[in-house]
């Protein structure tokens, strides 16, 4: 099997016929489904048990307690029968030519170097305005990587793609259960997998990118106090920035107001969730990572104590709306 299309499903049985629709669509059919649904409770287990009855492709569906995009995602990877996983979220769609598309641009890296690629980019477009979503790829195609995508070509906004599964098998979500009903950001994997392989990324807008969901992660920040986005999902933020800063240090230099907020988020969610100077401390690496985090010490604990004593506005962000899209690059 080539592709496996997954979905992370959490109470969207009103829209998740847009994946379904998408599916039916598609031009190339060597693919499975694979939906994980987290918990739901609006009853859109049934009706995907209705459409593995319809579908003329493998549906498979699993069904777990609530615990998070992330727990979904090492499900589904575990699970994944395709060489080339395609995440599809449960509110948005793609268009019917999307996976031989994907396919196609592929095979188009030669077969001795394909080994050294994670998978390929595209481009995620609003089907409401027909706009591209964020900005594009500086070429199309090019080689690249999500670090450098991101840090160096300042590459912003929704993306899209397909990622071969042995890879996404080597990074892992963690599992503890601190992190339950946590939203861990996506970049995690993504960066991890920038480490050790290319990327193919091409200027073409495969994904329909929705943006009519009200309890979404992105709606419900973009109407949220500052205070309010700053205290949820604490245990998974601060895992996070605390890893991010760590490790791409080197690149985070290179986007001096990126790294001015990862240092300050670190230390909200980090006195949050450690309750003191040096336990946050003590999480650095030597040397650079450790001075920087040194040096962000005032603004961060400035920004803490505004964050606990600032009123909280009327929507904070709640664990289960970690369902809902993030930035794939």
């Amino acid at each position: 099997m080539f592709f496996t299309v997954f979905t992370a499903a959490y109470n969207r049985r009103d829209l998740i016929h847009r994946v379904w629709d998408s599916l039916r669509s598609q031009t190339f059919r060597d693919f499975e489904w694979i939906v994980v649904d987290d918990g739901s409770t609006d009853n859109v287990v049934e009706l995907l048990d209705r459409y593995a009855q319809e579908a003329d492709f493998p549906v498979r569906i699993h069904r777990k307690e609530n615990g998070g995009k992330h727990t979904a995602w090492n499900v589904a990877v575990q699970m994944a029968r395709g060489e080339l996983l395609v995440p599809l979220d449960h509110d948005d769609a793609c268009v019917p030519k999307a996976l031989a598309r994907l396919r196609y641009w592929w095979f188009s890296i030669p077969d001795h170097e394909r080994a050294s690629y994670s998978g390929v980019n595209v481009l995620c477009q609003d089907p409401a305005s027909g706009q591209i979503v964020g900005t594009p790829f500086p070429a199309s195609p090019m080689v690249s990587q999500n670090l450098e995508l991101a840090y160096v070509h300042r590459v912003r906004g929704e993306k899209w793609g397909a990622i071969r599964t042995d890879v996404l098998r080597q990074v892992p979500f963690p599992t503890d259960e601190a992190y339950r009903g946590n939203y861990i950001e996506e970049n995690y994997l993504w960066l991890q997998i920038a480490r050790r392989y290319k990327v193919l990324c091409v200027n073409e807008p495969l994904r329909l990118f929705y943006r009519d969901v009200g309890d979404s992660i992105s709606s419900v920040r973009s109407r949220a106090s500052p205070a309010d986005r700053l205290r949820c999902h604490v245990p998974a933020r601060y895992f996070y920035k605390n890893w991010h800063l760590n490790t791409n240090l080197d690149y985070l230099r290179k986007d001096k107001k990126d790294l001015i907020r990862t240092a300050i988020d670190l230390w909200i969610s980090g006195l949050a969730l450690k309750g003191s100077v040096a336990g946050v401390l003590r999480d650095a690496r030597p040397g650079m990572p450790f001075l920087v985090r040194l040096a962000a010490l005032p603004a961060g604990v400035a920004a803490f104590l505004y964050c606990r004593f600032a009123p909280t506005g009327r929507h904070r962000a709640s664990p289960k709306a970690a369902m809902s899209p993030a930035t794939i690059r």
